[in-house]
């Protein structure tokens, strides 16, 4: 017997769950009878917190904490999670890179209705491919009041061993009851003379009833929802080979990192496996995830830290401490021209990857993003602001490109859902490219990604700034129905 997720709607939390959700076909990530499933209980409400330095505020969490309880298991393990929401208004979970069925994906008015207040549903998909991942809210503004976690899919066959890992969760914050939609200073338009138009001066809050927000300037920024100095120390032991687990689901904040003392080797990308490349300092987009390893063999206590960010805001830092070593103060790293900063065009995927046989037909798309400029508030694709933007039709087996061309002041990281995709690099074959889901396109850039369209339904396409994407720069993805396929999310 089957239930579906509209009966489930009307159970208590704590109902005993005995049956399955409908049946996806194999190929779309749906769970398979025999894998074992690992439930989870969330409840999403308001919660007082504070982050170690400053006051205590309202956030929006995921069962009470900051961030949301940690997902952690096995390739090909089945992922359920009980979602109830106290919230005062809808909500639902996206699960961040993972190629989950259409109507798994949690965004609102798309593959899903929200989730009201006093409601309750049902995510359910297979946990693959392995790799670094994030879960959160993609609901109005709701990622800018807490509600994100760590999904972390470890592989089925370990190839790697490490000494000691950690998972950081980067986090930029409004420290004031609720967050990124409280009322605070905020950041002018480009090209807006003078400052704050509309806004009622430096302590301004909404730009008018009608328009989007615009970015706040934040308080702080925390890892693993702590702030500076009260952050939790990396311990390390000396020859230790330590790796990290770098999670970017801030709103409006890229970080340029670098750790003391130490070089830092990138492994992976957005959970994808990359030739392994050493770095002095790792630029993370919101919606990045970096796996990264150093070995611990320059004792003493140092810092993992972004770069300054000015306007009032702290700087996000991590202390690492040796076993052994007291009472010293942290050394921070020295951020100078002449350091080695990771690119994209620097990295290859690390042995071919099997081509997917495509359609000898293909599509191609152009996107230009922009927006911003002389006062006003919205970001575009091609002109449009979402809801009323293009349609980007393809069907299943087709290869797809997307160019993007970035003719804004501001990086855009552009996020496409239910797909990873390749970074088209002409210096290097295609079996090499490397595999994201995550692109930053810098402004005055032009960057091009190519994926198999290979995951039917409708898919978000997006700016990966909360603020840019509420503001207009989205479209959709979407599958043109097939004999024989009608996607969920239509029915």
């Amino acid at each position: 017997m089957q239930i579906s997720r509209r009966t489930f709607l009307k159970t208590a939390l704590g109902a005993i769950i005995s049956t399955g959700l409908p049946i996806f076909p194999a190929a779309y990530g749906a769970p398979k009878k025999t894998a074992r499933v690992r439930e989870f209980h969330f409840s999403a409400s308001p919660t007082r917190v504070n982050l170690g330095v400053g006051p205590n505020f309202t956030a929006w969490t995921f069962n009470g904490q900051i961030p949301g309880p940690e997902i952690r298991v096995k390739e090909g393990e089945t992922i359920r999670v009980v979602l109830k929401n106290y919230l005062p208004e809808g909500t639902t979970i996206h699960w961040h890179g993972v190629p989950v069925p259409n109507n798994m994906d949690g965004v609102p008015g798309l593959t899903q209705n929200a989730v009201m207040p006093g409601e309750i549903f049902v995510y359910e998909f297979q946990a693959r491919p392995a790799g670094s991942y994030i879960y959160h809210s993609h609901a109005k503004y709701q990622l800018d009041q807490g509600l994100y976690g760590p999904l972390i899919i470890e592989p089925s066959n370990p190839r790697d061993s490490y000494d000691r890992e950690y998972t950081l969760v980067l986090e930029d914050w409004v420290m004031k009851d609720g967050g990124g939609v409280a009322i605070t200073k905020r950041r002018p338009p480009m090209g807006m003379m003078g400052g704050m138009r509309g806004m009622g001066g430096m302590g301004g809050g909404f730009p008018s009833n009608d328009s989007p927000l615009l970015e706040p300037i934040y308080d702080a920024y925390a890892v693993n929802g702590r702030v500076y100095p009260e952050v939790e120390p990396l311990v390390v032991a000396r020859g230790d080979k330590v790796k990290l687990r770098l999670l970017n689901p801030s709103s409006a904040t890229i970080y340029d990192l670098m750790l003391a003392g130490h070089l830092l080797t990138i492994t992976h990308m957005d959970g994808r496996p990359v030739k392994p490349l050493e770095t002095d300092v790792i630029r993370i987009g919101m919606g990045e995830r970096y796996d990264v390893e150093f070995v611990a063999n320059n004792p003493g206590t140092w810092l993992l830290a972004a770069a300054e960010k000015g306007a009032g805001e702290g700087m996000l830092r991590i202390p690492l401490q040796y076993q052994g070593v007291q009472g010293k103060e942290p050394v921070p790293p020295l951020f100078k021209p002449q350091l080695r900063l990771a690119n994209y065009w620097d990295f290859q995927a690390p042995y071919p990857a099997d081509e997917i046989a495509a359609r000898s037909d293909s599509r191609f798309y152009s996107q230009v993003l922009s927006g911003g400029m002389m006062g006003s508030p919205f970001w575009t694709i091609n002109g449009f602001v979402y809801p009323n933007a293009e349609r980007l039709g393809v069907t299943q087996g087709e290869r797809v490109q997307i160019d993007y061309w970035n003719r804004s002041m501001m990086p855009h990281p552009m996020h496409l859902h239910g797909h990873f995709f390749k970074l088209v690099n002409p210096a290097l074959p295609r079996s090499y490219w490397i595999q994201k889901d995550t692109v930053i396109v810098n402004p005055m850039q032009r960057v091009m990604i190519e994926f198999l369209a290979d995951n039917p339904g409708r898919w978000f396409h997006h700016c990966h700034n909360l603020y840019h994407m509420e503001a207009g720069m989205a479209n959709v993805v979407d599958y043109e129905p097939q004999l024989g396929f009608e996607s969920e999310a239509n029915r």
